[in-house]
């Protein structure tokens, strides 16, 4: 995995007084130590993104950020923004701690937001796993027929329920015949197309569907886990190459005036992350309330600052994102938004906090 060059010692490295090989997120001595690797800023900041800090460290190195993408806007390929460098793409393996008094009836409420998000796609065109831009220079057909498929599905009158779920599962088995044709290497939004439309199909199944729609829902998950981590791997790859078809480039002018191909990739970027954690997060949820017990996913980086995902524009993403820290973390991380006005963090993040932290401190921050 490539990495980024810093050009300054990391925190750790320079108070031991040892040579740093200055690469984030995570230099070689740190990470063969399993230590918190954190880099100086390069400008005072009233936040710190990281991997592994407790909240003691926190408050004791508030004064630094861990790969600030303001620092790190480009890797040495020259090319490659920082939302989509190989690093922002790998997910973390590391067990995450249950929410405070922790219920398996919990997990119906991640279930139930999930649906009201699927909702809200169907009445607004967005949501806040699919980005409002995504799809907007072409509608594929498969998820043209999945939109159409969950609108009947919401709309449903009891007389009506038996014949749509018969629609879903011929609608899903039509899709799975198709995927193995699916390049994720080559066409990012079409994957990602192909993997909203079997999870449109998979939410009804798993949790509204009869005993043969569950089964048959059952056996298509691994099916649209191995597509959603395929696009995942390729993704770092896919973008770096449409990035420099499209002519974006390290250049001043591109970095302080970046052009629509740069807001749009990190829309399929961020779009792309928050549909897996969506996604694991669901697969975790269905295994939890079946069997009593569910493994851990794992986890991946995303943006939490509020105002970059309700852009409108590249404009006022720049805008946004230039003058201040997305705060680009992990939910296993995301501790620290704790330490901010809930009010500077979005939607997606804030409901990762309650599920991660739950409920009660959620409310009092």
């Amino acid at each position: 995995m490539s990495a980024f060059g810093t050009g300054r010692s990391c925190v750790r490295c320079h108070e031991a007084k040892r040579k740093c090989d200055q690469t984030a997120p995570t230099c070689r001595l740190c990470k063969k130590k399993g230590l918190a690797c954190v880099y100086p800023s390069r400008k005072p900041s009233n936040f710190m993104m990281n991997y592994g800090l407790s909240a003691s460290e926190m408050s004791r190195e508030l004064a630094l950020d861990f790969a600030n993408p303001r620092d790190l806007l480009f890797t040495d390929k020259n090319s490659v923004a920082w939302f989509t460098a190989p690093e922002v793409f790998a997910v973390d393996r590391s067990p995450m701690p249950l929410p405070p008094n922790f219920k398996i009836r919990d997990l119906k409420e991640f279930v139930r937001r999930i649906e009201s998000w699927l909702t809200i796609w169907i009445t607004t065109g967005t949501n806040a796993f699919i980005h409002a831009c995504l799809y907007e220079d072409g509608f594929p057909s498969c998820l043209q027929i999945a939109f159409t498929t969950y609108s009947a599905y919401i709309h449903r009158s009891p007389i009506a329920s038996d014949i749509l779920l018969r629609a879903v599962d011929d609608q899903a088995t039509a899709l799975v015949s198709k995927l193995e044709h699916i390049d994720s290497s080559a066409d990012i939004i079409k994957s990602l197309a192909y993997i909203h439309a079997l999870f449109v199909y998979q939410m009804i199944g798993l949790f509204d569907g009869d005993i043969r729609s569950r089964h048959l829902a059952e056996t298509r998950a691994p099916i649209l886990a191995g597509l959603l981590d395929r696009t995942l791997k390729n993704a770092s790859a896919a973008l770096d190459r449409n990035m420099t078809i499209s002519g974006v480039t390290a250049s001043t002018a591109q970095y302080l005036a970046p052009n629509e191909s740069l807001w749009r990739t990190w829309v399929i970027s961020e779009s792309l992350r928050r549909t897996w954690l969506v996604i694991q997060g669901i697969s975790a949820s269905y295994d939890g309330l079946k069997q009593g017990w569910a493994p851990c996913n794992g986890d991946v980086m995303f943006t939490t600052r509020a105002g970059l995902w309700a852009a409108e524009s590249a404009v006022s993403w720049a805008k946004t994102w230039m003058n201040q820290d997305v705060r680009f973390v992990g939910r296993a991380h995301a501790e620290c938004l704790f330490m901010v006005p809930p009010e500077e963090v979005d939607e997606f993040a804030t409901f990762m906090l309650e599920t991660i932290f739950g409920k009660e401190r959620s409310s009092n921050w």
